[in-house]
């Protein structure tokens, strides 16, 4: 076992020298289970080789042999500070600082004292033979002519029994250190010959005048009292350092149980003897406030010890009060470790179970909230004696930090709390680090507070977190939401909605959350602020998770406010993880939220909201059905950008009955939109229109619009629309449309000099009248060719007036002649506004172009 506890400690020697670590981290760096690394750890602190800190978890360090101060009780914590600065008395050359020390009755001065001597002794800046010479200057205060004789010496004949030269205690503790406790007592005289001495390192006996002595004297200084309103101001001056030591109720709980065993631990040396101390005893001495402090603990302890040794001398180990189980007390002896208390906490471990069955009975009897109110009260008064001031005070701040940064805000929740209910609150937080609860079941009370306050529950989790990152801490510090929202739970409960506010950027969401609950004066939305590159499936991923958060509230209705993106992706991804009502809005602005948010606010009812909230969609865009949309649709989509699809979306309004909703989409969302949903989603989907083919499983009509100037692809066109109620002259109308559309972007950019506005109506009068002479029905894609060729030949004409560059034609056959004959008549118009002549070339491509058809 020796080498593998050996082996244990050279890990922790290579891994963390001067830093604490834990256990699972040792025991994964040795390979070994927990278990059998504990034992190997207990052994290596017994021997003095590692230190400990307990805690969750419980941390281990390398004894260091220099470690300043190591014997001092709370050298690394609440003394941390004083150790600093008797530190600096110690080693500042060229021989250190004179300190003093402050602090009531029997806090510990004089062993801090002999501490500063022993430590400077270890560091070698004094002799190993120095002395500390100590004085109790409250021993002379009757006489302050022999406390200054006892402090300087004398000279032969000074005074009356003064027979021969007598060093002083200065003389004595010259190369060493010199305590002077209760220097309060000292007269004005022997301080001013002090500070001399300070300056000079020299003083005069008392009686000599010529011959002074020189020493070289290090000072400590104690006393009880305001050093203002006792000591010389000129004194004060020369002494630079002042610590304060704290009493025995204002130490850490931790330290007051460590100073209690120690205390313990001396008299089981003593009396060579084991004690077992009953858990009472251990809590009545930690609430010691007597004046005396630590030294009137530690008489206690003595006098406990010596009753129950009296009774019970013959015995070698002894118990002090009454023990019914030795669950319920601890064991001392000479080699005791004064940091392990684990054992004390077994009382306060029972009354926090005892606590959350009472809770959870009341909850479960539905009883008046204020029930509950008054357990958690009860309980913390019972507990007041664990109350660490230190760890309450950080707790404190941290509490009325968050309680600004979240609740008021971000959330707009103003608590109607006293500052000594904070205090109360804080207690109760602090228990989590005083009372091991790991094996305490919490999760009960937890899932039924936030079955009854799923909001409130939310926005104190939020709260705790600002205390602290620790998981198990927020689950502990959940059953004290009862006391901090005592008179608000009822408000922030009554929001029968869930509101979210999505928002790319980092505080665009959070900026407009603050103004809306603050100004409604209760939490009616969360807000996200996201990168600007997130995905819509992260994005998901924050509601997905806070909606399941909101429990009951989930079935009142969802709105959903955000910035950008695609309405229907975000409508349909919310909807595969809730069956609520559900309204998205889109281009959230302060003004949509903050409407929406106060009608969530007085509880209006999903309709109204979200008919309101259409209202302003007309500028952002809502949503707040399943599907691509509500009604029967058709969807226009085209590669080119929305510009076209809009175009397109213009003339089908112009020109249908408007029996279905027209929906411009961009052609990428069009294509995650099919690959992404099933059918069910396009269920009041007509068809779709598009300028490219797009491949789907689904079973739905997809066009081309290219293909409807075809006669086939025409017809399905036709028959698509008929299908859906529509009537042919209003097809053959927007047909046209589309037809002037397509003509005057084909010949915009090649016309120089007429305006393709102005002359496809010229155009389309041509074409009619050539098919109502031979009778014709032309499709779409011959219109379109006829349009523009006759837009380019008008422009042609008109360019080429007076020249005459084009070949001679002849019209043979009585067909040919007709057709010349007509045309000559049909272009009289145009000739005659334009003036000139459409030569027998031109004609001769038009034949060319209808000639199938006549």
């Amino acid at each position: 076992m020796t080498k593998a506890v050996d082996k244990i400690y050279e890990i922790i020697q290579k891994e963390s020298p001067d830093d604490w670590i834990d256990t699972k981290h040792i025991a994964d760096l040795a390979g070994l289970s927990r278990s059998v690394v504990s034992i190997y750890l207990s052994q290596l602190f017994k021997d003095g080789k590692l230190t400990k800190k307990n805690g969750r978890p419980v941390l281990w360090r390398i004894v260091k042999n220099d470690l300043p101060f190591k014997d001092l009780i709370g050298y690394a914590g609440s003394l941390k500070e004083i150790v600093k600065k008797c530190q600096e008395s110690i080693v500042y050359p060229p021989n250190g600082f004179p300190i003093v020390i402050t602090g009531p009755s029997g806090v510990g001065k004089s062993f801090l004292a002999r501490n500063i001597y022993n430590e400077a002794k270890k560091l070698q800046v004094i002799s190993d033979d120095a002395k500390l010479v100590t004085l109790n200057a409250a021993d002379y205060a009757n006489n302050p002519e022999l406390l200054s004789s006892v402090l300087f010496g004398y000279k032969k004949g000074a005074f009356t029994g003064a027979n021969y030269d007598t060093p002083g205690l200065i003389d004595q503790a010259d190369n060493g250190y010199f305590f002077l406790d209760e220097v309060h007592r000292l007269p004005k005289e022997s301080q001013e010959k002090l500070f001399s001495l300070l300056d000079l390192g020299k003083f005069y006996p008392l009686g000599e005048n010529n011959n002074a002595h020189e020493v070289n004297v290090r000072f400590i200084f104690a006393t009880t009292e305001n050093l203002d309103n006792t000591l010389l101001k000129t004194f004060i001056r020369r002494v630079p350092l002042h610590v304060s030591l704290p009493a025995f109720k204002d130490r850490p709980l931790t330290e007051r149980l460590s100073l209690i065993l120690n205390a313990f631990k001396q008299e089981a040396k003593r009396t060579d003897r084991q004690f077992i101390i009953s858990n009472d005893n251990i809590e009545r001495l930690t609430r010691n406030t007597d004046a005396g402090n630590i030294g009137a603990m530690e008489n206690e302890v003595k006098l406990l010890c010596a009753s129950a040794y009296t009774e019970n001398s013959n015995d070698k180990t002894i118990k002090i009060g009454e023990i019914k189980h030795e669950d319920n007390a601890i064991t001392i002896d000479g080699s005791a470790d004064i940091n392990n208390y684990e054992m004390l906490k077994d009382k306060e471990n029972q009354l926090l179970n005892n606590l959350f069955d009472q809770l959870l009975k009341s909850i479960d009897e539905k009883r008046d909230p204020t029930d509950c109110t008054l357990l958690l009260m009860k309980f913390l008064r019972k507990i007041q004696y664990l109350a660490d001031d230190n760890l309450i005070n950080s707790i404190i701040y941290k509490f009325n930090d968050g309680v600004k940064t979240v609740l008021n805000d971000k959330y707009g929740i103003k608590l109607t709390i006293s500052d000594e209910d904070i205090r109360q609150i804080a207690l109760g937080l602090s228990l989590y680090y005083l009372i091991p609860n790991h094996e305490i079941d919490m999760s009960k009370l937890i899932t039924k507070l936030e079955e009854l306050y799923p909001r409130t529950m939310y926005v104190y989790h939020q709260l705790l977190k600002k205390i602290s990152n620790d998981v198990a801490f927020q689950q502990f510090g959940a059953t004290w939401m009862l006391l901090v929202f005592q008179d608000c739970i009822k408000r922030i409960e009554s929001i029968q909605y869930t509101g979210i506010i999505l928002a790319h950027g980092n505080s665009t969401a959070t900026s407009i959350q603050s103004v809306v609950n603050n100004l409604c004066g209760n939490y009616i939305f969360e807000a996200f602020d996201m990168p600007i590159d997130v995905s819509i499936h992260e994005i998901n991923r924050y509601v997905q998770k806070y909606i399941k958060n909101q429990k009951d509230h989930q079935h009142k209705g969802i709105f959903v406010l955000f910035d950008m993106g695609s309405l229907t992706q975000m409508f349909s991804e919310i909807k595969k993880y809730s069956n609520s009502e559900l309204l998205v809005i889109n281009n959230v602005t302060t003004a949509t939220a903050l409407d929406t948010g106060i009608r969530i606010q007085r509880n209006d009812s999903f309709k109204d909201i979200t008919e309101a909230a259409n209202r302003f969609g007309k500028a952002s865009g809502t949503q707040y059905y399943e599907g691509l949309a509500d009604t029967s649709n058709i969807v226009v989509s085209c590669m080119s950008g929305v510009g076209l699809s809009e175009e397109i979306k213009r003339m089908m309004l112009e020109s249908l009955s408007n029996k279905f909703k027209i929906i411009t989409m961009d052609y990428k969302d069009l294509k995650q939109t099919l690959e992404n949903h099933e059918q069910k989603f396009f269920d009041k989907t007509k068809f779709v229109v598009t300028t490219t083919d797009i491949d789907t499983k689904l079973d739905i009509d997809i066009i081309n619009i290219y293909d409807i100037m075809e006669k086939d692809g025409y017809q399905r066109f036709e028959k698509l629309l008929i299908s859906s109620g529509e009537q042919r002259p209003n097809i053959e109308t927007l047909m046209n449309r589309m037809l002037k559309f397509f003509t005057i972007e084909g010949i915009k950019d090649r016309l120089q000099f007429l305006n393709p506005d102005v002359v496809i109506d010229e155009v389309q009068l041509v074409t009619k009248k050539y098919q109502d002479y031979y009778d014709m029905a032309l499709d779409g894609k011959t219109k379109l060719n006829l349009y523009m060729h006759l837009s380019l030949m008008i422009e042609r004409m008109l360019v080429n007036s007076r020249k005459n560059e084009n070949p001679s034609v002849s019209f043979d056959s009585e067909k040919e002649k007709e057709f010349y004959s007509v045309s000559k008549t049909i272009f009289k118009g145009i000739e005659l506004k334009y003036n000139f002549q459409v030569n027998d070339y031109e004609i001769s491509l038009m034949y060319q172009l209808l000639h199938f058809y006549i």
